[in-house]
């Protein structure tokens, strides 16, 4: 490798380490949005998704012009946008903010990231082949994982609500039909453009159920400045930058830098919110994490 690939792969990786960094942080933002501000999970994501949607959408016309609305020029496709907005980047905001209303942001984040393993048992099954060892390996991990992290080595008790399990494990879901799903949309008018219109839709969407202007709790210029970091950096700013790395050391390198998300949730939630951890809490969330990086490197 020369000396300008080398300084080429250490900025994309730090352009995918610095997304997984803030979303980690976003999460205990949050969480502490909920938990002092009170603060519905509902609205926040409404208005996450709304204005991320529309930069997103005013960067790709800025990009490519009026390309941006080609896929409404195919009814198929715009059934596929639909299903990928509602069921795909408003589910997995939903239901991640929701598991952390319920339980707390490294938590939530950690269960969210067993998306891989959902992943893995889908191909399994819609191929009609046993997974690899390497595969494996990682669903045992998650499981085992999963089990110390939501009942400390006891099978006889819960160490977080059922509620809280049960968003978490819906967000991993949710996660992994965002990950698979769009593939074909996204080879046909890129990331951009599909996330960007995702985002907008799944925030109407939302907003039909939650209004934005339905405003529940109170603000300060703490609160605002959360919020706004939540919206711009965590979810806009994150994103571009996550697509330029992927561009320099393609997806499999960038999800793996990015992995430090749930490191980075337990780490300012331990910093900023005075959360304990278990000894089984770590060790668990070890595991998880272990699959994650089984299922992403490859030879």
């Amino acid at each position: 490798m020369s000396n300008y690939q080398q300084r080429s792969f250490f900025i994309g990786a730090a352009l995918a380490f610095i997304p997984g960094v803030l979303w980690g942080l976003s999460g205990v933002f949050g969480q502490h949005l909920f938990q002092a501000y009170d603060i519905n999970a509902e609205w926040l994501v409404t208005v996450r998704l709304l204005i991320s949607g529309i930069l997103m959408v005013c960067w790709s016309f800025f990009r490519i012009g009026t390309d941006t609305c080609k896929v409404f020029r195919n009814k198929s496709d715009v059934t596929k946008l639909l299903i990928f907005a509602i069921f795909g980047v408003m589910a997995v905001q939903l239901t991640y903010f929701v598991a952390i209303a319920k339980s707390n942001a490294p938590t939530a984040t950690i269960l969210q990231y067993l998306f891989p393993v959902l992943i893995v048992l889908f191909s399994a099954v819609r191929s009609k082949k046993a997974p690899s060892k390497k595969e494996a390996v990682a669903v045992l991990l998650a499981l085992v994982g999963t089990f110390l992290l939501v009942t400390h080595g006891n099978p006889s008790t819960l160490h977080i609500t059922v509620s809280a399990l049960v968003w978490g494990l819906s967000s991993a879901l949710a996660m992994a039909f965002y990950t698979v799903y769009p593939g074909k949309l996204q080879q046909s008018y890129t990331s951009p453009v599909v996330v960007g219109w995702g985002m907008l839709i799944g925030g109407l969407a939302l907003n039909c159920y939650h209004p934005f202007w339905a405003f529940e709790g109170y603000v300060d210029l703490t609160a605002v400045l959360m919020i706004g970091f939540i919206v711009l950096f965590a979810t806009f700013l994150s994103f571009y930058l996550y697509l330029v790395s992927v561009t320099m050391i393609g997806a499999t390198y960038a999800s793996l830098f990015a992995c430090v998300e749930p490191l980075a949730s337990a780490f300012f939630s331990v910093i900023g919110l005075n959360l304990q951890f278990n000894v089984m809490d770590w060790i668990g969330a070890a595991f998880i994490l272990t699959t994650m990086l089984l299922l992403s490197w490859k030879k």
